[in-house]
């Protein structure tokens, strides 16, 4: 087995280095905030454990040597790749706010009931969310986002969260004051509440049912499924519903379940990230949490 070289103490390096660069032990001393004489003890140390001498001392001043300047090269170098290694380890483990990005119905539906869960499991964890369409491209500063789609994005990585299980909900005024809602055909007496982007779920509901479609009442057309999910609380209609995101609503009685036929319907929510490497650590534990999470609610 080789023996390991013994390094020569830090402190005398970083001594000898501010007195290579300054030329000068005062400046050395002032720099470091200790006295002259302390700068040329820890001078004598390391040139004890080297076995040379790096600086000339006459009464009036000191030269560095020729070894002492080849030395004093590979100190700063030295110094400078460890200042360099420092800084880049402070960064990746300071503590950064976890960037969430994505799909407003996923995000207001799913993730912020259970968001105390997260800051239960790690409080000191700071968190930003923006919520848009989950159909415009990800910015490179966030760090997760939730789309929805075929789980298939250049340059992303994609964990499956849930699928689309559509199912009619209303809220419970609503019902009280409408025409009766016993059974599909029954629709075409209500106002359903539509979502452009997914502006066929109703007709492929219908059709799955077995329902004859009825030239219908009254049809609401709205921008995105969280505002159509909003408007059948606030009781202007009857929209579809995603199993798995309505719970919540039903038990607190603003939502119910006229209808019991259920749809699954094509895509599903994906977790996704940026295909690089390392990810961060605050990436890597929200995944393993939301993960646990999906794998918890499948088994209620």
């Amino acid at each position: 087995m080789t023996n390991r070289l013994r390094l020569p103490p830090l402190n005398a390096i970083r001594t000898f280095e501010a007195a290579g660069r300054h030329g000068n032990f005062s400046k050395a001393a002032a720099e470091l905030n200790v006295t002259p004489g302390a700068v040329s003890r820890q001078i004598k140390v390391l040139e004890d454990h080297l076995g040379i001498s790096l600086f000339v001392r006459t009464p009036s001043d000191v030269r560095i040597t020729r070894h002492g300047q080849l030395y004093l090269l590979s100190v700063q170098e030295a110094l400078a790749r460890l200042e360099a290694s420092t800084q880049e380890i402070i960064v990746q483990t300071a503590a950064q706010p976890l960037r969430i990005w994505g799909s407003r119905f996923f995000i207001q539906l799913w993730l912020i009931p259970r968001l105390s869960l997260y800051y239960a499991d790690y409080p000191d964890q700071e968190v930003e969310i923006t919520s848009l369409l989950s159909s415009e491209p990800m910015p490179p500063e966030v760090d997760v986002g939730f789309r929805f789609g075929n789980g298939v994005w250049p340059g992303m990585r994609a964990h499956y969260l849930t699928g689309l299980d559509l199912i009619p909900v209303c809220s419970p005024e609503y019902l009280s004051r409408s025409a009766p809602l016993h059974a599909p055909e029954d629709l075409a007496n209500h106002a359903l509440l539509h979502n452009i982007v997914g502006s066929d779920h109703w007709r492929l509901w219908y059709q799955a049912s077995g329902a004859q479609p009825r030239e219908l009442k009254r049809r609401i057309v709205c921008t995105s499924a969280d505002v159509a999910y909003n408007s059948a609380i606030e009781g202007l209609g009857v929209a579809l519903g995603r199993k798995g995101f309505i719970e919540r609503d039903i038990e607190a009685g603003r939502l119910t379940t006229p209808l019991k036929f259920s749809m699954k319907a094509e895509g599903a929510f994906y977790l996704v990230y940026h295909d690089r490497d390392p990810l961060p650590g605050r990436l890597l534990q929200f995944r393993r949490w939301i993960l646990e999470q999906i794998q918890g609610s499948e088994r209620v």
